[in-house]
């Protein structure tokens, strides 16, 4: 098993198109990692080390096959991921945690909560995970992960296909020392933003409600001066000035 890697898994032509794009972004800025690719479609590239063929019939491919990473540390992408800068300093967090991860903006959804009881016991405190792209250490606590997500996804098939939501469960539930990365790790795209919006219904009505405001009202407090005259007004000029999430 090799020390470090980046492990991407697709399915089909057009997938595998989408990855390589994604690799020849990451050799900009990491030219010498090695690359690993599991994809049911025989390739090659010399941005790859690295390509293992898997059974086409494969329902969900990164549920079934990130147990198999060749990697002691790895970084997992997504095909439709985009490099602009070096990654592997991703590792560095595994010199204290085992898993890292970016937050979704999905944080507890009402539509799967009346599906899957796993996902519904997790608090909204503890949100779904982006699976796209993620950080891990190749030991048995990551591993006992990935083999919980893999059987709560085919637990829930035939009610739910969207891994996310078991992964949430997995996460939930087994030991580990987990970091959650900040957003710059897995910037995501106004379209995406705007349909939680359009499924809010999905969602229910708490799903991203405002709990929490930390801005000043009054800028001038440092300099001696603070008119700030209710909660209300307080409220509207957060509500304003609060930077999107």
């Amino acid at each position: 098993m090799e020390e470090r890697g980046i492990v991407y898994i697709v399915r089909g032509k057009n997938f595998v198109k989408e990855a390589l794009l994604s690799v020849h972004s990451l050799r900009k800025f990491c030219p010498d990692i090695p690359v690993t690719i599991f994809s049911d479609i025989e390739f090659q590239s010399d941005l790859v080390q690295n390509v293992v063929l898997i059974d086409k019939g494969q329902i969900r491919p990164k549920v079934d096959c990130i147990m198999d990473t060749p990697y002691k540390e790895a970084i997992f992408l997504d095909s439709d991921t985009i490099i602009d800068h070096d990654i592997t300093e991703m590792f560095r967090i595994l010199d204290k945690y085992e898993f890292a991860i970016a937050h979704d903006l999905g944080r507890k959804r009402k539509k799967i909560s009346k599906l899957l009881p796993e996902y519904k016991a997790v608090p909204y405190e503890f949100p779904e995970c982006n699976t796209g792209v993620f950080v891990f250490k190749n030991n048995d606590r990551v591993q006992n992960l990935f083999k919980r997500w893999n059987e709560i996804f085919y637990k829930y098939y035939d009610k739910f296909q969207w891994d996310q939501a078991s992964f949430r469960c997995a996460l939930w539930e087994v030991d580990l020392n987990l970091y959650i990365l900040p957003p710059e790790y897995n910037i995501r795209s106004k379209m995406n933003r705007e349909k939680q919006d359009r499924f809010h219904h999905e969602f229910g009505e708490e799903h991203l409600k405002p709990r929490i405001y930390h801005m000043h009202v009054d800028n001038r407090i440092n300099q001696g001066t603070y008119e700030v005259k209710s909660v209300d007004e307080a409220l509207k000029y957060c509500v304003k000035h609060h930077m999107p999430y």
